[in-house]
């Protein structure tokens, strides 16, 4: 058994060393801190042009909360950039103390600490699929149901259920003044309690499995209905311009003004600024699905094989794919306001105007 362990052991190390590990988590930090600098200014210019945009209505709220939750994490990661970079400085010159905080701790306490943000952002943008899925799907039944009232008690309890279910795992971890081993000097340290460990299994399995998955299955459902009716409007549109260039019978143009109200209603729900909306809400969700899928897919990793953790025997391996995983949620958080300058006429005038 010690043999087989033995090999294990070797076979991963041949696999990705500390040392190659080191370097590929270096590169990542590089980009991601480049991205997430690009994307805090990029999500400042939308907070403040939302603000100015005045909060009249629910999806403007949605959309600034987006905003300020993206650039929760997106501050979170340049801060693990910056800490990784100190960290692999001191350790090259033999872990001579350089920092008066250890670089390590400020880089393990700002990852988890970036889970709040990110997982407010998971249930915004999942709020705004769904909205806007049952209002382009039932426009009579849902059109005003989902006014600022509802949407400012929808956020409220996501930004409470992020912050109060990660709060035990960040309960039992801190910086405190320890010694650094080999040397005289005292600086705040990295503190984990025994128990941490318990509750962080007993979070992630509640919020960090479950929360992007059961997100990413209700966006899916949404990207298949709202892109179903963006096509039934599209081709509605195009019968209607070829309408329009050849007459018809009264008969049919009695039939197309009072419609199967259906149809009419549908077009209608897809007109203007409701069509902008669907047209944001589908490209943000298609960006989150396709950022979001590295998450499930390494949760699933460490659902088949238990040894897939930073503490076992693929620790390595499983470092360097979270962080491929922390690139995609950095993009994810970084270029929205692409969509909103293409897709929201409103956004555009308010940031060119200002």
């Amino acid at each position: 058994m010690s043999g087989n362990t033995s090999r294990s052991l070797e076979t991963i190390d041949n696999i990705l060393s500390d040392e190659q590990y080191t370097i590929t988590e270096g590169t990542l930090c590089l980009v991601r801190g480049t991205l997430a600098c690009l994307g805090v200014a990029a999500n400042i210019v939308n907070v403040k042009t939302f603000m100015a945009m005045g909060l009249k209505d629910a999806m403007t709220i949605c959309f600034l909360s987006l905003s300020l939750s993206d650039l929760g994490y997106l501050l979170t990661v340049i801060c693990r950039a910056a800490s990784f970079a100190f960290m692999t400085a001191e350790s090259l010159s033999q872990f001579c103390v350089w920092f008066p905080v250890e670089p390590y701790g400020v880089y393990i306490y700002f990852g988890h600490a970036g889970r709040i943000p990110y997982i407010m952002s998971n249930i915004t943008t999942t709020f705004l699929a769904v909205v806007r899925c049952l209002c382009v799907a039932k426009p009579l039944l849902f059109k005003n149901m989902f006014g600022k009232r509802i949407t400012l008690i929808v956020l409220t309890v996501s930004v409470t259920f992020s912050v109060v279910s990660y709060l035990p795992v960040l309960v039992y971890m801190g910086m405190t003044s320890q010694n650094v081993p080999g040397s005289n000097v005292t600086r705040p340290t990295l503190w984990i309690s025994p128990k941490r460990e318990e509750v962080k299994d007993a979070v992630w399995a509640m919020r960090d499995a479950f929360v992007p998955f059961a997100s990413q299955v209700i966006i899916l459902i949404c990207l298949l209905v709202l892109t179903s009716r963006l096509r039934s409007a599209y081709i509605f549109r195009q019968k209607l311009t070829i309408r329009a260039v050849v007459p018809e019978r009264p008969k049919s143009t009695d039939r197309l003004e009072s419609g199967s109200g259906v149809l009419c209603t549908e077009i209608k729900g897809l007109g203007g600024k409701d069509l902008q909306v669907v047209q944001q809400v589908v490209l943000i969700s298609v960006v989150y699905v396709f950022c979001n899928t590295p998450t499930i897919l390494v949760n699933f990793a460490g659902v088949i094989e238990p040894q897939f953790s930073i503490e076992k025997l693929y620790k390595n391996l499983y470092l360097t794919v979270t962080g491929v995983k922390h690139l995609c949620q950095t993009i994810n958080a970084s270029f929205n306001i692409f969509i909103y300058s293409r897709y929201n006429s409103k956004y555009r005038n308010t940031l060119l105007s200002n």
